[in-house]
């Protein structure tokens, strides 16, 4: 079972980051999500999703700049060394 704060858009969010290697806008992060069938969320959703990753730790945002990465705990969570429910808020 999934924390109340955990979206079915997390977790394609966190891939997606992971995989490019790279900082990226929600625009793009968005733009793959649906590119590749991994979901549909609004673009707004997909802001509003990296900010509450962010409050948790799995995603970084880089300075002003819009672009965020996925940090050591995301890569951690992709690997199943930690799950949603023990990941708590910053």
């Amino acid at each position: 079972m999934q924390p109340s704060w955990w979206s079915e858009y997390d977790e394609p969010i966190l891939e997606i980051l992971h995989e490019s290697g790279k900082a990226l806008p929600p625009r793009v992060i968005h733009f793959n999500l649906e590119y590749e069938n991994r979901a549909s969320p609004h673009r707004s959703t997909v802001k509003r999703r990296l900010n509450r990753l962010c409050d948790h730790g799995l995603t970084e945002k880089v300075d002003d700049s819009g672009y965020y990465i996925i940090t050591d705990t995301g890569e951690r969570f992709l690997e199943g060394e930690l799950d949603a429910e023990s990941i708590e808020k910053d």
